[in-house]
């Protein structure tokens, strides 16, 4: 079942958002990643009802809405902007995952002073792929173009798997990580995923403009995720050698989904010293 949200209206769109808990306390938002929406964080919320959780669909996902035309990454930095605007929110720590996390890196770089910290899970920064990881790099563009084409050719539930399982969560999760109302989720926010990868900025992230940024930063990886995200961890963390590590044991990369808990504590000790 949907929860029941707020939305802001835009001139051609809308963003759907859950109003965090009023207390003193920095607000925590969680910036999804690509294909699901608000609920992938159902798990960290249950851990942290001490903590205002600001979550929201992100355009074009499930009760967002988007405009015609191309999107862009920054139009997602914008829209965080936008609704702490809306809630008067000044700074937020911000939690990002995968397609969520770049976003995050962006607009901490651009908006350092609206971002108390940063919690990174897995960001998908396949542009610091090269030299020995190139084989990585182009082994998850192909399947990512794979993936787009059978969207576009309307076998939609094909291409979903076949991103879920080769590029992203690794081999089974379509049924072991995802129930059947996320499954649902994904499939209804593959056409946003697809107009996700046909944005020539998606991958444009510089994690190097992050060395300056004043706050904590925590890299979350799993111990069993796919080669790749490995390998943009390691890259990541020689950019910003400040940035604490915490690996999740037994998790891929929808770590956040398969092992709240674990993630919930990581997030709960980032918190205690951001």
């Amino acid at each position: 079942m949907q929860n029941i949200m707020d939305k802001i209206d835009f001139e051609d769109f809308s963003l759907a958002y859950l109003p965090p808990a009023q207390n003193d306390d920095i607000p925590l938002i969680c910036i999804h990643g690509s294909w699901d929406d608000h609920r992938s964080w159902d798990g960290l919320a249950k851990g942290l009802t001490d903590r205002p959780l600001l979550r929201y669909d992100r355009r074009g996902h499930s009760q967002s809405s988007a405009p015609e035309g191309q999107g862009r990454l920054s139009e997602d930095v914008a829209d965080v902007i936008a609704l702490l605007d809306h809630l008067d929110i000044e700074t937020a720590h911000v939690v990002g995952h995968s397609y969520g996390a770049n976003v995050s890196i962006v607009l901490a770089s651009r908006y350092p002073d609206r971002v108390r910290s940063l919690v990174l899970l897995e960001p998908p920064v396949f542009g610091l792929l090269t030299d020995e990881n190139e084989a990585l790099k182009r082994e998850a563009g192909g399947l990512m173009k794979q993936a787009a084409a059978l969207i576009e050719e309307g076998h939609i539930e094909e291409g979903a798997k076949l991103f879920i399982e080769q590029v992203a969560f690794g081999e089974n999760a379509w049924h072991k990580v995802f129930d059947a109302e996320a499954r649902a989720t994904i499939l209804a926010n593959a056409h946003t995923w697809l107009d996700q990868f046909r944005d020539p900025d998606r991958l444009a992230v510089n994690v190097s403009a992050l060395s300056g940024f004043p706050g904590q930063i925590t890299l979350m990886t799993g111990d069993a995720t796919l080669p790749a995200y490995t390998a943009v961890i390691q890259q990541i963390s020689e950019r910003l050698p400040n940035a604490v590590i915490r690996r999740i044991g037994g998790a891929g990369h929808g770590m956040h989904i398969s092992h709240p808990e674990a993630v919930t504590d990581a997030v709960k000790s980032h918190l205690e010293t951001a």
